[in-house]
């Protein structure tokens, strides 16, 4: 039976494996690839750790003014960011093992796959690496402030996009490596685990994709303007989100496979399965729906 929520879409249908609410609202969420686990962040300042299957593994309510998260692929470690300045680490327990404040504002963070090594971008374009216990080994400026950062799953890289066009990546020890302008704007970004395909959510321009280098390869153009992107890590599907409230589950060539207008619950988060067989949906209500193809 079609899902009440799903019922303006087309192509084919994913099955809705878990819909569950939770009234204080989803702030954030990220998926452990290889954990199989979701961490979700609520506006009352829970975290909460879920199994694939939508069982409760850990519950924490110490973090209040949360706004986002960040989680490793094997779901040792993470950050959460709070307020406008403080990021604390954590462990498998959801347990804050240490916490700094920065003077400004924090505008990203990333972890790596295994959990050690985070990276801290703040509004006066510096970016921090720390080991998961808390020793800084890198530091560097960049032309713009870094909105988004994701480190390579398969190489030492880290990649990151500001707002405003500039797309760049460095190596651990805080070298650039390569730097790009872009055209237009970024509302997201995501990288595959190998590092050679980047997605753009462009507003006006579409998904870009660009090469690892970031040259440009091209747009998918949806209806709509995408201002989320989510790639999965074998590069199978993407999964865009509308400011029109519309998603679009595609292959790496463009083709939507499915899409559905939830207009009438916006989506506020996404977030795709490594193996591009899943999708993580967390509405305006609270809601949290996990489908599966």
């Amino acid at each position: 039976m079609k899902h009440t929520l799903l019922q303006n879409s087309q192509g084919i249908r994913p099955d809705v494996v878990q819909d569950d609410i939770l009234p204080e609202g989803v702030v954030d969420l990220a998926y452990a690839a290889e954990a199989r686990t979701l961490l979700l962040a609520t506006s009352n300042g829970t975290l909460t750790l879920l199994s694939q299957d939508g069982s409760l593994l850990k519950n924490n309510r110490g973090f209040r003014g949360v706004r986002s998260v960040v989680w490793s692929d094997v779901g040792n470690y993470g950050a959460v960011l709070v307020g406008d300045n403080k990021v604390l680490c954590i462990d498998a327990s959801l347990t804050a093992l240490w916490e700094v404040q920065v003077t400004g504002q924090v505008t990203a963070a990333a972890i790596t796959s295994f959990g050690s090594h985070l990276a801290i971008c703040t509004d006066s374009s510096r970016t921090h690496i720390v080991t998961s216990a808390r020793q800084e080994v890198a530091k560097f400026e960049t032309s713009q402030t870094l909105d988004f950062v994701q480190f390579v799953a398969e190489e030492p890289k880290l990649i990151g996009a500001a707002e405003f066009g500039q797309l760049s990546c460095h190596d651990m020890d805080g070298n650039e490596l390569w730097n790009q302008r872009l055209s237009s704007n970024v509302g997201a970004m995501s990288v595959t685990s190998c590092g050679r395909r980047i997605l753009l959510a462009g507003f006006n321009h579409g998904i870009q994709m660009l090469t690892g280098k970031g040259k440009q390869l091209g747009a998918f153009v949806v209806d709509g303007i995408p201002a989320i992107v989510c790639v999965s890590a074998n590069r199978r599907r993407v999964a865009a989100l509308t400011l029109e409230s519309r998603i679009y589950w595609m292959n790496l060539e463009g083709e939507i496979l499915w899409a559905a207008d939830l207009s009438a619950d916006p989506p506020q988060r996404i977030a795709v399965g490594p193996l591009g067989a899943r999708l993580f949906v967390a509405t305006k209500s609270g809601r949290l729906l996990h489908l599966l193809w």
